[in-house]
This record gives structure tokens, C-alpha cells and sequence, in this order.
């Protein structure tokens, strides 16, 4: 590892788990925000698909803009609108100014891990699909350190405020250090766009990551809730924390010796299973059982991020990829709110939904596998496997 990866990679890693972090802080909160705010729980969880929203929104502007001015500004501003916000919500005094802050703060998390990816592809430039699932892995990690948070500041308003500083303190400084390896090229004009069969290869990867999304973020924001209604001792959370960060990382690594399109099949038609499984299930022992695989089965979301940013050329990479992640967001924001209103049994909505992203996931890895077997891909690029 070079003086610049050496000196980024650290960075990069960090300030994406402490997005991650700021994003799944309200899933800790959620009853007492429904209690405080005097709303129902579907209530507070309608501020987890405004968070994707926004970062649907902000990830695509905020990523053109980091091809075009670079990625170091743009992630410094991520970075303050994600941190900021959050201690913001500290001060909230109803459901409204909860919805806003949390759809400003999709803005700055989503545009941070956007703009990762690329960055940590033109880092190191080569094969990245173990780091890059680290790095996704790190979602789990950041809900780990919100659960230690919570233990620490119970009170919803001194747990925004301590997590909000914690992210600004520690994030802010990482994203000012980072040294961009290379320039992108500017765009003249209208510049290259995504045309010919890379549009075949979006919508494949637009699929596979609407998938992604939906199985996952339900297990990081829906879980906790479960637990609790269910009386399942709070511990589990840090156990199946940690076993989702084990999963992404065993993804990428077999991404790294296998073809992405085949992981991400195999892991999606474990999802289906798992899914189903979750659906049939009714005591708590079992509960916790079958979420085994079906934490496992997310582990292909890991290195979709990496794997975008390796399909397109540098000078529009990052804006690309985020298109690429643009309906996955929003989508799989809705995933909570959905698996929250779809039956009367938490567990029953939550396994719905993930059955459907597995599916979803699994129309995608079909899709570009028919792709790659049309032939080569539209010249100057060379879609990762």
C-alpha cells in the first residue's frame, strides 16, 4: 500500500462508518421519539425513507459535483451536513422538524458513501471487492457504536447531541486530510454520459441495488424494534451486528474470486429462503435463528458500491454511481415504513419485504449476466465482473 492509499484508505473507512453511525442513530430512539412526539411508530419510521430521499437527491448533485470540483470538497461538505443536522435534532419539538432534519441528513450520508467509492477505487486501483465490503460492512459497525451510544445517553435528546459531536469531531478532520490520487477529468460540455450498453448495465445494477437496499437497511433499523416488542434481550443487537459485517466481508471476499453477478445471485436466492423462513417462524428462539442467513444473505451488498464505480469511466464515476444507487435509496428507505404498515406482526412485514428485494436482487444478477453475454461493453470501459 502506497503513502496516499495508506493515508486514505483510514480515512475513507472511518468517515463512512461514522455516516452510517449518524444514519441508524433514530433506530435505537425510535419508541421514545413515538412517545415525545406523541406519533405512532410508523410515524417515526416515515423519517427513514426522507432520509434516503434526500440522500437519493443529494447523492446524485453532490456527486456530479464532486467529478467535476473533486471528491475532498464534496465529501468535507457531506461530512458537516450529516453531523450538523444530527445535533439539530437534539432540539426537534415535533414530528415535522424530525422529518426535515432526517431528510437533510440522507443528503449528507448518502452523498459521503456515494462519493467513497469511487474514491477508494481510484485509491487503490485494482480489484476492491473485499475493502469495498468492509467499508459496507462498516454499516453494521456504525450501528454497533449507536447501540454503545444508547447505553451510554438512554435519553433520546442527549443521544442525538453526543452522537451529532461525536461525528463531527472525528469525521470532519479524516475528510479535510484525504489526498485525491488523481484528477478527474472536467466535463466540456455535455461530456460522456452513460450510453450504450452501460444503460443495460445500470438498470442491471439499479436492480440488484433496490434489492440490496430493501434486504439490508430493515435489519439495521426494524430489528431493534423487533427485539424490543418481541423481549428479546438487547444483546443481540451487538450479535447480529457483528455477523452482518462478517457477511459483507465474506462477500467481497468471494467477489474477489468469483464473479460479482454469481455471489450476488447466490446470496440473493439465500435471502429468498431466509425470508420465507422469517415468515413461518413464531417464538423468539426462532426468530433469532432465521435471522441468521438472513443477515448472512445482505452480504452482497457490500461490494455493489465498488462494483458501480469500477463499471464506468472516471470522469463521470461518481455521478454514475450514484444513479446507479439513486432508486435503491429511495426504495429501500421505504423498507422500514413498509415492513411497519404491510401486516400487524412486525416480523411478518419485515420478512414481505425482504422476500421481495431478494427477488428483485435476483432479476438483476440475470440481467447482467445476459449482458455480459451480448458482447463487449460500449468502448473505454470494462465492466467488472
Amino acid at each position: 500500500m502506497d503513502r496516499i492509499a495508506a493515508r486514505n484508505v483510514p480515512s475513507i473507512l472511518i468517515t463512512f462508518m461514522l455516516s452510517a453511525f449518524a444514519a441508524f442513530s433514530i433506530s435505537m430512539v425510535v419508541n421514545q421519539l413515538s412517545q415525545a412526539l406523541h406519533t405512532s411508530v410508523s410515524g417515526v419510521l416515515v423519517s427513514v425513507p426522507l432520509d434516503f430521499i434526500g440522500g437519493a437527491i443529494g447523492g446524485v448533485v453532490l456527486g456530479r459535483q464532486s467529478d467535476r470540483l473533486g471528491r475532498r470538497p464534496m465529501l468535507m461538505l457531506a461530512v458537516l451536513i450529516f453531523s450538523v443536522s444530527l445535533v439539530a435534532a437534539a432540539f426537534i419539538s415535533n414530528i415535522a422538524e424530525l422529518y426535515a432534519l432526517w431528510f437533510i441528513i440522507g443528503i449528507g450520508v448518502n452523498s459521503q458513501n456515494g462519493i467513497s467509492y469511487p474514491l477508494l477505487v481510484e485509491t487503490l486501483r485494482r480489484s476492491t471487492g473485499l475493502l469495498g465490503s468492509v467499508m459496507q460492512g462498516l454499516y453494521f459497525i456504525g450501528f454497533l457504536l449507536d447501540t454503545g451510544f444508547y447505553f451510554v445517553f438512554h435519553y433520546w435528546r442527549t443521544y442525538f447531541l453526543a452522537s451529532g459531536i461525536f461525528a463531527l469531531v472525528f469525521s470532519l478532520p479524516l475528510a479535510i486530510i484525504l489526498v485525491e490520487p488523481s484528477r478527474v477529468r472536467r466535463f466540456q460540455g455535455r461530456g460522456q454520459g452513460i450510453t450504450g450498453k452501460l444503460r443495460l448495465y445500470t438498470v442491471a445494477l439499479s436492480l440488484i441495488t433496490v434489492g440490496a437496499f430493501m434486504l439490508s437497511v430493515p435489519l439495521m433499523s426494524v430489528v431493534p424494534t423487533l427485539f424490543q416488542q418481541d423481549g428479546i434481550p438487547p444483546y443481540y443487537t451487538f450479535v447480529f451486528a457483528v455477523l452482518g459485517f462478517l457477511g459483507f466481508a465474506f462477500a467481497g471476499f468471494l467477489a474477489d474470486r468469483a464473479q460479482k453477478w454469481a455471489v450476488t445471485l447466490g446470496f440473493s436466492i439465500l435471502g429468498i429462503a431466509s425470508a420465507s423462513l422469517l415468515l413461518q417462524v413464531l417464538r423468539a428462539h426462532a426468530i433469532l435463528a432465521v435471522l441468521v442467513p438472513s443477515y448472512i444473505s445482505a452480504g452482497f451488498f457490500g461490494f455493489i458500491g465498488v462494483w458501480a464505480s469500477q463499471t464506468y469511466p472516471q470522469e463521470i464515476r461518481a455521478a454514475a454511481t450514484n444513479i446507479v444507487f439513486l432508486v435503491g435509496r429511495v426504495l429501500g428507505g421505504l423498507a422500514p415504513f413498509l415492513a411497519s404498515v404491510l401486516s400487524v406482526s412486525l416480523k411478518d412485514g419485515m420478512g414481505t419485504v425482504m422476500l421481495l428485494a431478494a427477488a428483485v436482487s435476483v432479476l438483476g444478477s440475470l440481467l447482467y449476466l445476459s449482458v455480459m453475454r451480448m458482447g463487449d461493453a460500449t468502448p473505454g470501459t470494462a465492466p467488472a465482473r
